[in-house]
């Protein structure tokens, strides 16, 4: 007996010490959910504040039923290596950020909920200042089709433009897309509405005649939604996102978290005065939810 008690003495002390140091963990704090997202790629990149605010969001509006979460980020890594290790079982992340398409669908695991209410589908132009009064007369996108628009090399958009008529030009490189525009070698540069004001800010310095087209506003669906492995674990944290979200919807933190974020950008902007010039997107998979308005941003009813 005083063998045995010595033993467990020492298999206490054992742990003790282990817990100190991280390498054990108590069974009330291994059942802590764990998501690992996508780290930003840069220390001036802001684009997914609101996305992964809307994340801790739902998470803490689900502790009484989950428990305790974190939320953590994995080491940078560029966009078709986080979808790698998404699918892999121990990868180093277990929630992406990603527009939708079919072929996402078939190998993740997506939360149907637009995050950003479908913002990221409307798109404005850069375009060279002298070229406005040309803008200006656009009304329909039979008459868009008479310009070409930059892309970026391999971007999901082009086969969304080129499919409605529209001619693409492209560069493998983000920063020789803003030269192409300067150099003429492109009509207009189109870009997220969330993205835009940072692209002026950075880049008019160098390129002088850099500007926002003031009249048109294009629009095509692309929702963005979070994304989880189809394993068990990915099922477990993609249910409880969800659970978050829709409770988030219902109680109005939500809207109030979008309006937080981008009211005064779509103010800005003057989003709702713009002439809007809708282009279809073909590629998106069947389930996704246009049923449901509330889930999505009209820019007519912008405040």
């Amino acid at each position: 007996m005083r063998q045995y008690l010595k033993f467990r003495r020492l298999a206490a002390c054992w742990l003790s010490a282990l817990a100190l140091l991280g390498g054990w963990q108590p069974t009330a704090r291994a059942a802590v959910m764990v998501y690992t997202g996508h780290a930003p790629e840069s220390v001036d990149d802001e684009r997914y504040d609101y996305h992964w605010a809307v994340l801790r969001a739902a998470l803490d509006a689900t502790r009484p039923q989950w428990g305790d979460y974190k939320l953590r980020f994995a080491p940078r890594m560029n966009e078709a290596r986080q979808l790698q290790e998404l699918g892999q079982p121990r990868g180093r992340l277990n929630v992406l950020i990603r527009e939708t398409n079919r072929d996402y669908e078939r190998r993740y695991l997506p939360v149907r909920i637009p995050i950003d209410r479908g913002l990221l589908g409307y798109r404005v132009l850069l375009i060279r200042a002298a070229r406005q009064p040309e803008f200006a007369k656009v009304t329909t996108l039979a008459e868009l089709r008479r310009f070409s628009i930059i892309q970026g090399e391999g971007w999901g958009d082009i086969a969304v433009l080129r499919r409605a008529g529209l001619k693409v030009e492209t560069d493998s490189s983000y920063d020789g897309l803003f030269r192409m525009l300067d150099r003429g070698l492109g009509d207009a540069f189109s870009r997220g509405v969330t993205e835009v004001e940072r692209e002026i800010r950075d880049y008019r310095p160098q390129y002088r005649q850099l500007a926002l087209e003031r009249e048109l506003l294009l629009y095509y669906p692309l929702p963005t939604y979070f994304w989880f492995g189809r394993d068990a674990d990915g099922q477990r944290l993609a249910r409880r996102a969800e659970q978050g979200m829709r409770l988030l919807l219902r109680n109005g933190e939500f809207q109030r978290l979008f309006q937080a974020y981008h009211a005064g950008l779509i103010q800005r902007l003057d989003l709702k005065h713009r002439r809007l010039i809708r282009i279809d997107n073909p590629f998106l998979p069947p389930d996704t939810p246009f049923a449901d308005a509330s889930l999505w941003f009209d820019p007519t009813a912008a405040k």
